[in-house]
C-alpha cells in the first residue's frame, strides 16, 4: 500500500468517526472525488471483510431498514450499519436531530425521504437496539446517525 493511499484511509477513518461521534456534522472525506469514491475508502477503512455493514446505493426500498438486524438486548452490538450512497437527485427532508453527540438540537436536512427515516426511527425503538447509519454523499462526504440519534421530520410549510 502505498503512503498516499495509507493517509487517504486514514483520513476517511477520522471522517467516519468524526461524522458518527458529531450526527449529523457532515464531514468531507479527502481523496475522494464523489461519493462512490468516498464509499469505498470509507468501507475499506472502517469495516474489516468478515463483518461488512449492508450497503445499499441510492434511496432505500420500503422496509428495507426493518429487514436488517438491529441486534438483542443482550448482545446489541449485532445491529447492522447501513452504509448509504447517496444520489446527487435524492430526496431532501428537514429534521431535527437529538441525542448523543448533538448540541440540544440541531436542524439539518438529510437525503433521505420522510418514509425511510420513519423506518429508521422504527428499527431504533428498543434502545439499546438499532441500527447505524453512515450516509455518504451526494458529494465526497460523510454524515453519520447513530442508533441513539433521534430523528424528528419537521413539517413543511
Amino acid at each position: 500500500m502505498t503512503a498516499r493511499m495509507e493517509i487517504a484511509l486514514h483520513a476517511a477513518f477520522r471522517a467516519t468517526l468524526t461524522a458518527l461521534s458529531r450526527p449529523g456534522s457532515v464531514q468531507p472525506v479527502p481523496g475522494a472525488g464523489d461519493a462512490v469514491e468516498a464509499a469505498r475508502l470509507v468501507l475499506d477503512a472502517v469495516w474489516e471483510a468478515e463483518s461488512p455493514p449492508v450497503i445499499v446505493t441510492g434511496a432505500p426500498e420500503p422496509g428495507e431498514f426493518l429487514r436488517v438486524p438491529n441486534g438483542t438486548e443482550e448482545e446489541p452490538e449485532l445491529g447492522a450499519t447501513v452504509v448509504i450512497v447517496i444520489d446527487a437527485d435524492a430526496p431532501v427532508t428537514r429534521v431535527r436531530l437529538s441525542g448523543p453527540g448533538v448540541d440540544g438540537e440541531l436542524d439539518i436536512d438529510l437525503p433521505l425521504s420522510p418514509a425511510v427515516l420513519a423506518e429508521r426511527e422504527q428499527a431504533c425503538e428498543g434502545w439499546p437496539c438499532g441500527i447505524d447509519l453512515v450516509a455518504l454523499g451526494p458529494g465526497p462526504q460523510v454524515v453519520g446517525l447513530p442508533r441513539t440519534t433521534r430523528i424528528a421530520v419537521l413539517e413543511v410549510d
